[in-house]
């Protein structure tokens, strides 16, 4: 499960592994924002949209991070200080991802067609990303494995490792 991939991330390189993740699920803001998500991205697989869009909005009004329902990031998503994140409803990531404070992944208004013919609207995340503090990340890009973002940077075209110091 997703879910369980999140818990793992948060208690990472912790002590005492099974004590945190008790803390983590009952005193982790960041945490329960992330599990208020996936439980509204369930809802909305399941097309249950209404109950979807209560859960997507309860989240952002208790925790003031507007993660879309639609979004489809994979398991080991992380939020760091997640005040202040939005991530789009086409947004996708291929594997662990790390988010800081004020973070916005979305749309421009253009598209484009990858691989499968299918048209890409927003980001899309490879595995092990991190993006810092106050970063943009606008438009049909793909960010490559292993890429970390700088706080404050703008992008608006793809990204691969070789680029990761340009932010």
């Amino acid at each position: 499960m997703k879910i369980s991939k999140d818990l793992d991330v948060f208690t990472e390189n912790k002590k005492y592994p099974f004590i945190t993740k008790i803390f983590v699920i009952l005193i982790n803001p960041c945490f329960q924002c992330v599990a208020l998500y996936r439980f509204s991205h369930f809802l909305y697989q399941i097309r249950l949209l209404p109950l979807a869009k209560i859960v997507w909005y309860i989240n952002r009004l208790i925790y003031c991070c507007d993660i879309d329902y639609k979004a489809d990031l994979a398991g080991g998503f992380r939020l760091v200080h997640g005040l202040g994140v939005v991530i789009g409803a086409g947004v996708q990531s291929k594997g662990k991802l790390t988010v800081y404070q004020g973070v916005t992944l979305g749309g421009t208004g253009k598209h484009r067609i990858d691989d499968k013919n299918k048209k890409i609207y927003m980001p899309v995340l490879g595995s092990n990303v991190t993006i810092y503090t106050d970063a943009k990340v606008f438009g049909p890009v793909q960010i490559e494995d292993n890429v970390v973002i700088k706080a404050g940077s703008l992008v608006v075209r793809d990204l691969d490792f070789e680029d990761k110091s340009k932010g």
